[in-house]
């Protein structure tokens, strides 16, 4: 299957320190090589890039990581290739419009006979499964909601697709209009928050550390998310099965209540990686 990554934070900021441990997964640390997408969002504009090669040895990729752009939200998807050529069409992150405003969405799974009806106004223009549950997702919110509701109202209605949807796999998803950031949990999904007294980061995936406390302003907070953690030296917290979460501006903005059974505990990842000494792909 696929990883998925996506930033949120209070200010502007590049995300190219937690790209650089990313992409390495995409063919180098991890199997994900049949292309990677990037979803940067700034001042209400989306800049959207996808490609079909292994994101860790793209120039394409590489000229992002050092140019370092500023994004507020930023959505990232490495792909591992299992419905769907390796196309444009096929490359996460997709995009449609809906309530005046540029939504992109990316997803880490696999859904089995997967063929939903109601594709009136938002239809596929690739062959993946991925991009006909997003399809099915902005049909459903289009005929239910004139405008856009409430954040809380927003994550439990696709809370509620979402759990339809997942009965046909793995539906771990983010999607976002540049201000919100949903994060939908069906298998493996990790978050952690940056924000003061900040420290020094160090990747899983190669060999580059960071001190958070030389760049960042003490005002400034951020969210990371990533299908498995990217650092140690922070704390990344496990989402639940069927959970979804929302976040805005760098902060925690909405989580949906889940069945006890099947929350985890936070997981400190620095431990496990000192013990291990594994990289994870």
């Amino acid at each position: 299957m696929c990883q998925l990554f996506a930033l949120t934070s209070s200010s502007p900021v590049s995300a190219d320190f937690s790209l650089r441990g990313f992409f390495q997964r995409g063919g180098k640390t991890g199997e994900h090589k049949d292309g990677w997408g990037l979803a940067l969002f700034s001042r209400g504009k989306a800049d959207i890039q996808t490609h079909q090669s292994a994101a860790y040895n793209c120039q394409r990729a590489s000229y992002l990581l050092e140019t370092k752009p500023k994004a507020t939200t930023v959505i990232a998807h490495i792909r591992k290739a299992t419905e769907g050529h390796i196309s444009p069409e096929n490359t996460h992150p997709f995009v449609r419009e809906l309530w005046g405003e540029t939504w992109a969405f990316a997803h880490n799974g696999d859904l089995k006979n997967y063929h939903p009806e109601n594709q009136s106004i938002y239809k596929t223009f690739g062959q993946t499964d991925s991009e006909r549950a997003f399809c099915y997702l902005f049909n459903c919110l289009k005929s239910r909601f004139e405008h856009k509701p409430a954040i809380g109202i927003l994550a439990e209605y696709i809370k509620m697709l979402s759990k339809e949807i997942s009965q046909h796999g793995t539906f771990n998803f983010l999607l976002s209009n540049g201000t919100i950031l949903l994060a939908h949990c069906t298998t493996e999904l990790y978050w952690t928050q940056r924000a003061f007294p900040y420290g020094r980061l160090e990747l899983l995936d190669t060999q580059l550390s960071i001190d958070l406390s030389e760049l960042n302003d003490k005002k400034e907070t951020m969210i990371v998310i990533a299908t498995k953690p990217l650092t140690k030296g922070e704390a990344w917290y496990p989402m639940g099965r069927g959970e979804i979460r929302a976040f805005e501006n760098g902060h925690l903005a909405y989580e949906s209540k889940i069945n006890t059974l099947f929350t985890k505990a936070p997981f400190d990842w620095g431990v496990a990686w000192q013990s291990s000494q594994v990289i994870i792909s």
